[in-house]
């Protein structure tokens, strides 16, 4: 009988730090997802500039797609890892960033045709720079996000307190 009620007890205090620790996790569930989808859109862009063999692209396009799988890593660690600091995280968005900013001040350079060689009318351009500021816009978000977490400013602190407490 007493044995029942300890391995109860052992349960219980298992899953109550399992969810402790899912709680720690969740804090980046949107970093994650946006981190992964600058992730794609760099290796497909990446992708597309091999076919056209243009380098300079292909370079950059490779260094941030390089870049992107390190913070995606780093993302993944967090299950296992309650530090809320996240370097290499917010380095990749900062460089996603202003990486995002200069090719789109190169969308109206002559140095877009090795960006950018599937750009054939002004419409696919905009479409383009549109995309480019979607990205400047969730990285400055990230960003920010990252900010609030390392200083225990998101909203689930008081959540995981909470929950410790009870």
């Amino acid at each position: 009988m007493i044995n029942k009620k300890e391995n109860q007890v052992d349960y219980q205090r298992k899953n109550h730090e399992d969810s402790i620790k899912y709680l720690y996790f969740s804090r980046y569930l949107m970093l994650r997802y946006i981190v992964v989808i600058f992730l794609f859109t760099n290796l497909f862009w990446l992708l597309i500039l091999i076919q056209y063999q243009t380098w300079l692209g292909v370079v950059i396009a490779g260094i941030m797609t390089l870049i992107a799988t390190a913070a995606a890593i780093e993302q993944l660690a967090k299950l296992h890892n309650r530090k809320s600091a996240v370097p290499i995280t917010q380095a990749f968005l900062w460089l996603q960033l202003v990486v995002n900013l200069l090719l789109a001040g190169s969308l109206f350079l002559p140095i877009r045709v090795d960006l950018f060689p599937f750009i054939n009318t002004n419409n696919i351009c905009y479409l383009i720079l549109a995309i480019l500021f979607i990205g400047v816009i969730l990285a400055y978000w990230s960003i920010k996000r990252i900010h609030q977490i390392t200083n225990d400013r998101d909203r689930y602190v008081k959540v995981i307190e909470t929950f410790k407490n009870n």
